[in-house]
């Protein structure tokens, strides 16, 4: 990985031929973006990121189906940009992932808004997914089909979630140029203040009560809380010298109990932002 952020940080011609290329793999593209953001200026990073849309612009032309998520896509890339300058304004993880929760926001509303027709034959098509499901499995009871904020709400959740992650990535690559071993230290000691994850954590058990059709709505607010619990996690292990083997189990429940381990990670990014469970934990292992 340092020797392709060495290769992007020649030059802008570089940059740009790996995010053109990087659309291949997940993250290369929306993290060369991020790292020539955060290394030059939101113009330079604007620059790469056109030449990262091309491949999509291609899709959106020469495919005969839905565009919408090609469209998402392309969305996605500009918010590296916003997210990134926002990291290298502020030098604040917390006020970049609550603003990429916003900008989530409106890039899905604004679809909502823009690409109405194109959002409703993406609900029509989905629901006629399910109830085909439905069908062949002969189920007695209807099952919840997604309707339109749902699907809104699943495409923010989406964007922002992609965003921080693939600025994560982009952080570790311009340490690992610039700052040896100082993401680890960035990452590991990420949290929120108090007052934020108050708020955050009352909106999401608030949005306990309405119905299903919002839930996306309410996963996306509980991101930054969602990410503050990993990286509490992950100082742990290495607090505690517990090997990766843990982390391993980690990324494994993530994938095959998501929903689980995604609420325990929640629950510890607040716990952590109201205790200083890393101040109690050096605590308790000094004593």
């Amino acid at each position: 990985m340092r020797a392709l952020a060495e290769f992007i940080m020649r030059g802008r011609a570089q940059a740009c031929i790996v995010a053109l290329l990087g659309n291949i793999f997940p993250f290369v593209s929306p993290a060369t973006i991020g790292l020539v953001t955060l290394r030059k200026g939101s113009a330079e990073g604007l620059i790469v990121s056109l030449w990262a849309v091309l491949p999509l612009i291609g899709t959106y032309y020469l495919s005969d189906g839905n565009q919408l998520l090609t469209l998402v896509s392309v969305a996605a890339l500009f918010m590296m940009v916003v997210a990134a300058n926002v990291l290298r304004v502020t030098a604040s993880w917390q006020w970049t992932m609550l603003l990429s929760v916003v900008v989530g926001v409106v890039i899905a509303l604004g679809f909502g808004w823009f690409f109405s027709a194109a959002i409703d034959q993406f609900v029509q098509d989905v629901s006629d997914m399910f109830e085909q499901i439905a069908e062949e499995q002969k189920l007695e009871e209807t099952p919840f089909i997604p309707g339109r904020q749902f699907i809104l709400g699943l495409m923010a959740w989406m964007l922002t979630l992609s965003a921080i992650a693939s600025l994560l990535v982009s952080r570790w690559w311009q340490a690992l140029l610039y700052n040896p071993g100082g993401f680890q230290q960035e990452f590991h000691g990420l949290r929120l203040d108090s007052s934020v994850a108050l708020l955050l954590i009352a909106a999401v058990l608030a949005g306990m009560y309405l119905p299903s059709e919002y839930k996306p709505w309410m996963q996306l607010l509980a991101v930054p809380l969602l990410v503050c619990g990993l990286a509490l996690v992950h100082h742990s292990i290495g607090f505690l010298k517990l090997g990766g083997q843990w982390l391993g189990l980690l990324y494994f429940g993530l994938v095959f109990a998501g929903s689980s381990t995604a609420l325990l990670l929640v629950g510890l990014g607040f716990a952590d932002s109201i205790l200083n469970l890393r101040a109690r934990l050096a605590a308790t292992k000094n004593r």
